[in-house]
């Protein structure tokens, strides 16, 4: 507990290192900004893929240029519980169905460096730049 704000501190710098990387990538969706006094922890840093792009295809392309990425939070309503459970199929909550398909999750820990973050960045954004329209 001693380390909590020095590690949110360091979580919320890389946050921001991302931001100011992918700023106006096309097509990228970055996660909301903090609004007036309220702080998140940042456990995780999220984007979402262009539409039409494939996840899973984007996830081995980073890998395959030394980056960890992994897709992030499926639709829940889609997993086999609640698909046996409930019932629930695809089509029932396609927001959330789109948004779960295109999220991923970028390395991020609180001493990642700033080239590090541009790293990540600068392989996402030509992965981005040669996928098919």
């Amino acid at each position: 507990m001693s380390r909590l704000g020095e590690m949110i501190e360091g979580r919320r710098r890389v946050a921001g290192l991302y931001r100011e990387a992918l700023a106006g990538v096309d097509g990228l969706t970055l996660p909301c900004e903090d609004r007036g006094h309220e702080r998140r922890g940042w456990f995780v840093f999220v984007v979402q893929l262009p539409r039409g792009l494939d996840r899973d295809e984007t996830v081995r392309g980073l890998l395959a240029r030394g980056i960890q990425s992994k897709p992030y939070l499926p639709a829940i309503h889609l997993m086999s519980y609640y698909r046996e459970r409930f019932g629930h199929r695809e089509g029932e909550f396609p927001v959330c169905e789109d948004v779960a398909a295109r999220s991923i999750a970028l390395p991020f820990f609180p001493e990642m460096s700033e080239g590090q973050v541009e790293c990540v960045a600068d392989e996402l954004q030509a992965i981005l730049a040669h996928a098919p329209a």
